[in-house]
């Protein structure tokens, strides 16, 4: 509508603003959509009082305000700055919604081009259900906004008496839609299993709001994942449809206002406004309304006044419809099965996140019977600590402690070498079987040769001496044996000579054939038939000097029995000989190959020492067992295996079991 004369007296003026009012009053009682009605009014009100514009902003689901209606906002809330302008000025009209009396506000400082607003609250039967906004240019003198207030008192009036007559002619309709809502209410909440509330709210939402597509999404991190469609069992998840729908659920509740989309997208933030152009271009719908679900907030009273605590949001709730319909009225209607729909899926998502709930449920059921809800807090907390306190100290179970080892072969012998020397050659490889008595590394001593030397000369000039001593002997008695000129003394000498060196060459001898004997065994054979375990043979001893008794191979009977040597940290040695003395079978063994976790065998212990091991390699003392098992059960045999066992020591009651390690720390150090 649009007035070409602009009034040049006070009384012109009051006589047009009376004009308008007229034709709007006479408007209020024709049976108008809400759209052009407010449409007429608000231009017919922008006019009046020569503003910027107008606007009605109502109370939309979750409590927040949302513009409504508008006429020539365009300058108010320009293309790129509408979103935080818009939610500061919410802000600011919500106090007035909430209020009885006009208020002038000051508009958003975000805004480019300052200016203030006249806000009226309207109330039909004492229930406020918009703020009535006349935006002017500011600064405005006090005196021109009083003048402004009773304007926009007296199209507040007309506009009140439009949806008092709006509401006693939709009466009817809202019986019909309150019947449908309890229905809702009590269908939505009947069960706790989410995927089926969310399914029921988004098919009974579709039938009471008589839309043509109702869809519940939640919210997952930071994105919504759809939950539920109407009339589909199960959407796929992977659709263009599916996912341009949940981006822009996700971007509606990042922006934490409801959307309603009916064809304009010029006040939408740039990113909701980018996530509906694409779900557009995948659906027909012509109205869209997205609204944000958020936990049931609390409201305290603080000095008579309300105040909202904000909520977490859970998720969405889409409205569509392919019909042009009146989108206010869609949100209007869709507000308290909102809120039914928020109760009820927090609810089922709290249920969802109970550990157990399928076993506790029943359990709940069971105690109701008993009448255990009517007992004192106190007991209920105080019995269920005992008796869980009771049974930990009556209920046995499985006790072992817990040992680490190695798998070896039963028959091993160590080869050691003999005496001092040099390895001159190797005659087996790692792997190679070997016989009794088969050769496996030849040794080689310098000093032996030494030796060997010296004494074959020595030897070789003791007989050489003897031999001369024999023929001085056998010469001289030939000669004349008879002969009184034979000299006695030198008859003796040779006999007492040739006796030192028969002696002489008897000991070289002896001592000749010992160090023989200590050259053959540097030929080092093996004791055992059984296989050659040492790695890398000619890379380790090849021409390397040894030592008299340094290890240098070892030999097993791989294909004969196996033991599991194991190590028992001394200061748990007490509970396995009470075990081993309360029992009179072997030990249970049960073990894992550390290379093979979560593979157990059965083993059973035949031996303990007597003695504790101080093993400098070890970290603490421990003391050797030795467990017997069937080799059969591990396919991959390899000496030196490590494993990690336990070794059961029969039963004791749970607290003895979880706590017995944490009681002698104690005990050590309280009592030490």
């Amino acid at each position: 509508m649009h007035h070409q004369n602009a009034p040049r007296t006070t009384d012109e003026a009051r006589q047009r603003i009376e004009s308008l009012l007229d034709e709007v009053a006479e408007l209020s009682d024709m049976p108008l959509a809400p759209d052009e009605f407010y449409g007429q009014l608000l231009d017919r009100l922008t006019f009046a009082a020569t503003a910027l514009g107008a606007a009605i902003w109502t109370k939309g689901p979750g409590g927040h305000l949302i513009l409504a209606h508008q006429s020539d906002l365009a300058s108010v809330y320009p293309v790129g700055q509408a979103a935080h302008a818009m939610s500061d000025d919410e802000a600011y009209l919500y106090q007035v919604f909430t209020g009885t009396e006009a208020k002038a506000l000051a508009g958003s400082q975000q805004a480019t081009s300052p200016y203030e607003m006249i806000a009226l609250p309207l109330k039909v039967v004492g229930e406020s259900w918009g703020v009535l906004v006349l935006y002017q240019k500011g600064p405005v003198a006090r005196s021109v906004q009083q003048t402004y207030q009773r304007i926009v008192q007296a199209f507040g009036e007309v506009a009140q008496h439009f949806q008092q007559q709006t509401l006693l002619r939709d009466f009817r309709q809202h019986q019909s839609d309150w019947k449908r809502q309890l229905d809702f209410a009590s269908l939505v909440h009947t069960d706790l299993a989410y995927d089926k509330t969310a399914y029921r709210i988004a098919n009974e939402a579709r039938n009471c709001l008589d839309a043509d597509r109702v869809a519940v999404l939640s919210l997952r991190g930071s994105r919504c994942r759809l939950d539920a469609i109407s009339g589909v069992d199960r959407a796929h998840g992977r659709s263009n449809t599916v996912r341009t729908l949940q981006r822009l659920a996700t971007e509606v509740v990042r922006a934490k206002q409801p959307l309603l989309y009916t064809g304009e997208t010029e006040s939408l933030p740039p990113q909701v406004e980018a996530a509906l152009a694409d779900y557009l271009e995948e659906s027909p719908s012509k109205i869209i309304a997205v609204i944000p679900l958020e936990e049931p907030f609390a409201v305290e009273a603080e000095d008579d006044a309300a105040k909202r605590k904000p909520s977490p949001p859970i998720g969405a709730l889409v409205l569509e419809s392919i019909e042009h319909l009146d989108g206010a009225e869609l949100l209007r209607r869709a507000e308290p099965m909102v809120r039914h729909a928020a109760s009820a899926l927090a609810n089922a998502r709290t249920y969802r996140q109970v550990p157990f709930a399928s076993v506790l449920r029943p359990l709940g059921n069971g105690l109701a019977v008993v009448g255990w809800y009517r007992l004192p807090t106190t007991l209920k907390v105080l019995v269920p600590v005992v008796c869980l306190i009771v049974a930990l100290f009556l209920i046995p179970t499985d006790f072992s402690i817990e040992v680490q080892g190695q798998l070896v072969p039963k028959l091993q012998r160590n080869i050691f070498a003999p005496s001092d020397g040099y390895v001159e050659e190797i005659f087996v490889a790692h792997g190679q079987e070997v016989t009794p008595d088969e050769p496996l590394i030849q040794l080689r001593s310098n000093e032996f040769q030494l030796q060997r030397a010296e004494i074959v000369g020595q030897l070789q000039t003791a007989q050489a001496e003897l031999d001369a001593i024999i023929v001085k002997r056998s010469q001289g008695m030939r000669r004349d044996p008879r002969a009184e000129t034979r000299s006695t003394d030198t008859l003796e000498n040779l006999s007492a000579d040739q006796l030192k060196l028969t002696t002489q060459i008897e000991s070289l001898t002896k001592r000749r054939d010992l160090l023989q004997k200590r050259e053959d065994e540097l030929k080092l054979l093996s004791p055992i038939q059984g296989q050659v375990l040492d790695w890398e043979l000619e890379e380790v001893l090849a021409a390397r000097p040894v030592s008299r008794g340094e290890l240098l191979m070892k030999v097993a009977d791989v294909q004969g029995p196996w033991l599991l040597e194991l190590e028992l940290p001394d200061k748990r040695t007490y509970h396995v000989v009470t075990a081993q003395q309360q029992s009179s079978e072997p030990l249970e063994v049960r073990f894992q190959l550390v290379n093979e976790p979560g593979q157990t065998y059965q083993g059973l212990l035949t031996d303990t020492a007597a003695i504790v091991d101080l093993d400098e390699n070890a970290e603490q003392p421990f003391v050797p067992l030795l467990a017997d098992f069937d080799k059969s059960q591990i396919p991959h045999l390899r000496h030196g295996l490590s494993v990690v066992g336990r070794i059961d020591c029969g039963q004791r009651s749970i607290a003895y079991v979880w706590s017995y390690q944490l009681v002698e720390s104690i005990r050590r150090f309280l009592f030490w």
